[in-house]
Protein backbone atom coordinates (compact mmCIF):
# COMPACT_ATOMS: atom_id res chain seq x y z
CA UNK A 1 0.00 0.00 0.00
CA UNK A 2 2.85 2.61 1.06
CA UNK A 3 4.80 1.70 -2.09
CA UNK A 4 1.34 2.24 -4.56
CA UNK A 5 0.98 5.81 -2.78
CA UNK A 6 4.32 7.08 -3.07
CA UNK A 7 4.34 5.60 -6.90
CA UNK A 8 0.82 7.50 -7.33
CA UNK A 9 3.05 10.67 -5.61
CA UNK A 10 5.98 10.45 -7.31
CA UNK A 11 3.56 10.30 -10.92
CA UNK A 12 1.47 12.73 -9.86
CA UNK A 13 4.85 15.66 -9.73
CA UNK A 14 5.92 13.92 -12.84
CA UNK A 15 2.60 14.92 -14.07
CA UNK A 16 2.79 18.23 -12.33
CA UNK A 17 5.95 19.02 -14.01
CA UNK A 18 5.17 17.73 -17.31
CA UNK A 19 2.45 20.55 -17.76
CA UNK A 20 4.46 23.22 -16.40
CA UNK A 21 7.25 22.17 -18.66
CA UNK A 22 4.60 22.15 -21.94
CA UNK A 23 3.60 25.99 -21.26
CA UNK A 24 7.34 26.96 -20.63
CA UNK A 25 8.62 25.16 -24.13
CA UNK A 26 5.53 26.99 -25.50
CA UNK A 27 6.71 30.31 -23.87
CA UNK A 28 10.20 29.79 -25.47
CA UNK A 29 8.83 28.77 -28.60
CA UNK A 30 10.32 25.68 -28.94
CA UNK A 31 7.47 23.80 -30.48
CA UNK A 32 9.53 20.70 -31.87
CA UNK A 33 10.44 20.40 -27.59
CA UNK A 34 6.56 20.61 -27.40
CA UNK A 35 5.39 18.56 -29.81
CA UNK A 36 8.03 15.46 -28.50
CA UNK A 37 5.70 15.45 -24.96
CA UNK A 38 2.54 13.97 -27.33
CA UNK A 39 2.12 10.45 -28.10
CA UNK A 40 2.65 9.20 -31.95
CA UNK A 41 -1.01 9.33 -31.72
CA UNK A 42 -2.13 12.24 -29.67
CA UNK A 43 -4.65 14.58 -30.23
CA UNK A 44 -4.10 18.57 -29.13
CA UNK A 45 -7.79 20.40 -29.37
CA UNK A 46 -8.69 24.47 -28.82
CA UNK A 47 -12.28 24.90 -28.15
CA UNK A 48 -14.43 27.68 -26.55
CA UNK A 49 -17.98 26.99 -25.91
CA UNK A 50 -20.04 29.78 -27.65
CA UNK A 51 -23.16 31.20 -25.76
CA UNK A 52 -24.57 32.56 -29.45
CA UNK A 53 -24.13 29.03 -30.53
CA UNK A 54 -25.00 27.44 -27.43
CA UNK A 55 -22.32 24.57 -28.15
CA UNK A 56 -18.47 24.11 -27.99
CA UNK A 57 -16.64 24.81 -31.17
CA UNK A 58 -13.22 23.68 -32.06
CA UNK A 59 -10.73 26.03 -33.30
CA UNK A 60 -7.66 23.73 -33.83
CA UNK A 61 -7.55 20.22 -33.62
CA UNK A 62 -5.09 17.97 -35.23
CA UNK A 63 -3.33 14.86 -34.62
CA UNK A 64 0.54 14.48 -33.98
CA UNK A 65 1.60 14.08 -37.66
CA UNK A 66 -1.03 16.81 -38.68
CA UNK A 67 0.73 19.16 -35.88
CA UNK A 68 4.04 18.93 -36.61
CA UNK A 69 3.28 19.90 -40.40
CA UNK A 70 1.61 22.97 -39.50
CA UNK A 71 4.13 23.73 -36.51
CA UNK A 72 6.88 23.49 -39.54
CA UNK A 73 4.52 25.85 -41.60
CA UNK A 74 4.23 28.43 -38.74
CA UNK A 75 7.89 29.82 -39.05
CA UNK A 76 6.53 31.12 -42.82
CA UNK A 77 3.81 32.99 -41.65
CA UNK A 78 3.78 36.55 -41.10
CA UNK A 79 2.82 36.41 -37.15
CA UNK A 80 2.11 37.82 -34.07
CA UNK A 81 5.34 39.74 -32.75
CA UNK A 82 4.80 39.50 -28.99
CA UNK A 83 6.12 37.48 -26.24
CA UNK A 84 3.85 35.21 -24.46
CA UNK A 85 3.56 33.74 -20.44
CA UNK A 86 1.41 31.36 -19.21
CA UNK A 87 0.92 30.91 -15.71
CA UNK A 88 -0.26 27.36 -14.86
CA UNK A 89 -1.94 26.73 -12.07
CA UNK A 90 -1.43 22.94 -10.33
CA UNK A 91 -3.16 20.35 -11.76
CA UNK A 92 -5.50 18.12 -10.54
CA UNK A 93 -4.38 14.82 -11.38
CA UNK A 94 -6.63 11.42 -11.25
CA UNK A 95 -4.85 7.90 -12.38
CA UNK A 96 -6.47 4.57 -14.08
CA UNK A 97 -4.23 2.19 -14.73
CA UNK A 98 -1.21 3.75 -16.86
CA UNK A 99 -3.67 6.58 -17.86
CA UNK A 100 -3.60 10.03 -16.09
CA UNK A 101 -6.29 12.95 -16.17
CA UNK A 102 -4.68 16.31 -14.99
CA UNK A 103 -7.00 19.35 -15.59
CA UNK A 104 -5.60 22.70 -14.74
CA UNK A 105 -6.27 26.54 -15.10
CA UNK A 106 -4.13 28.99 -17.14
CA UNK A 107 -3.62 32.58 -18.07
CA UNK A 108 -1.70 33.46 -20.95
CA UNK A 109 -0.18 36.64 -20.68
CA UNK A 110 0.86 38.90 -23.41
CA UNK A 111 3.65 41.90 -23.98
CA UNK A 112 4.07 43.48 -27.13
CA UNK A 113 6.96 44.48 -28.64
CA UNK A 114 6.70 47.80 -26.77
CA UNK A 115 6.71 46.44 -23.40
CA UNK A 116 2.76 46.40 -22.86
CA UNK A 117 1.66 43.58 -20.64
CA UNK A 118 -1.92 42.22 -21.27
CA UNK A 119 -3.89 39.35 -20.28
CA UNK A 120 -4.90 37.23 -23.30
CA UNK A 121 -6.60 34.51 -22.51
CA UNK A 122 -7.73 32.43 -19.40
CA UNK A 123 -8.96 28.50 -19.92
CA UNK A 124 -8.09 24.98 -18.54
CA UNK A 125 -6.05 22.31 -19.74
CA UNK A 126 -7.86 19.22 -19.91
CA UNK A 127 -5.28 16.74 -20.46
CA UNK A 128 -5.50 12.94 -20.75
CA UNK A 129 -1.89 11.05 -20.79
CA UNK A 130 -0.60 7.83 -20.65
CA UNK A 131 2.76 6.19 -19.45
CA UNK A 132 4.65 5.38 -22.34
CA UNK A 133 7.79 3.89 -22.50
CA UNK A 134 8.28 4.68 -18.55
CA UNK A 135 7.24 8.72 -19.27
CA UNK A 136 4.30 10.36 -19.25
CA UNK A 137 2.82 12.09 -22.58
CA UNK A 138 0.03 13.71 -23.88
CA UNK A 139 -2.69 11.44 -25.28
CA UNK A 140 -5.01 14.44 -25.84
CA UNK A 141 -4.01 17.87 -24.79
CA UNK A 142 -7.28 19.89 -24.98
CA UNK A 143 -7.15 23.68 -24.42
CA UNK A 144 -10.99 24.74 -23.36
CA UNK A 145 -10.69 28.58 -23.74
CA UNK A 146 -12.90 30.59 -21.43
CA UNK A 147 -11.90 34.21 -23.69
CA UNK A 148 -13.27 34.05 -27.29
CA UNK A 149 -12.57 37.65 -28.30
CA UNK A 150 -8.62 37.47 -29.02
CA UNK A 151 -6.39 40.94 -29.35
CA UNK A 152 -4.19 39.67 -32.03
CA UNK A 153 -4.94 36.17 -33.58
CA UNK A 154 -2.04 33.49 -32.64
CA UNK A 155 -0.84 30.71 -35.25
CA UNK A 156 0.91 29.01 -32.04
CA UNK A 157 -0.50 26.72 -29.97
CA UNK A 158 -1.82 27.80 -26.26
Amino acid sequence: MMAEQNTSLIDQSVIQDLVQRTASLLDQEDLDAWVALFHAHATYEIAAYSTELRRTTVWWKADRPLLERQLKAIRDHVRDPASRLHVVGPAVVTFENDRASAQSAFALYRTAPGGETSLYMVGRYEDVLARHSNRWLYVEHKVAVQTRVLEAFTHLPI
